[in-house]
C-alpha cells in the first residue's frame, strides 16, 4: 500500500512541476508601453513634427516664464508642475522619443 501512495504522490509532484512551468505559456501579454505608442511616418516626424516640437520648446521657454515665476515665488515646492507643462513635455516629445512613435500627452508625467 505504502508503494502504491508513493507512486501516487511521485505522479502528482510530476504532474505540478510539469504544470507549473506550462503556465507561463497560459500568461496575460504584458503590453506596456507598445499599447501606448502611436505610430507615425518617420519621414513625417522628422521633417513636420521635431522641428514643431522644437519651436513648441522654445515657446514654453518664452510663454512659461511669467507663470513660473510666479509659481516659483508662491509655491516653490509645485515649481516643477509647471515646468513640465510648458517645458518638459515638448522638450520630451522633440528629443527623447523614438523617430516614429510616441506617448500620448496624458503617458508623459515621470
Amino acid at each position: 500500500m505504502s508503494r502504491h501512495i508513493r507512486n501516487i504522490s511521485a505522479a502528482m509532484v510530476t504532474a505540478a512541476v510539469l504544470l507549473t512551468a506550462a503556465t507561463p505559456a497560459l500568461a496575460f501579454k504584458d503590453e506596456g508601453l507598445a499599447a501606448t505608442e502611436r505610430h507615425t511616418p518617420i519621414f513625417v516626424d522628422a521633417i513636420v513634427l521635431r522641428p514643431l516640437g522644437l519651436m513648441m520648446t522654445a515657446g514654453g521657454i518664452v510663454i512659461g516664464a511669467l507663470p513660473t515665476a510666479f509659481v516659483a515665488l508662491t509655491r516653490p515646492t509645485d515649481l516643477g508642475k509647471s515646468l513640465n507643462y510648458w517645458v518638459g513635455t515638448p522638450f520630451r516629445y522633440t528629443f527623447m522619443d523614438p523617430l516614429g512613435q510616441h506617448s500620448p500627452v496624458g503617458m508623459m508625467e515621470h
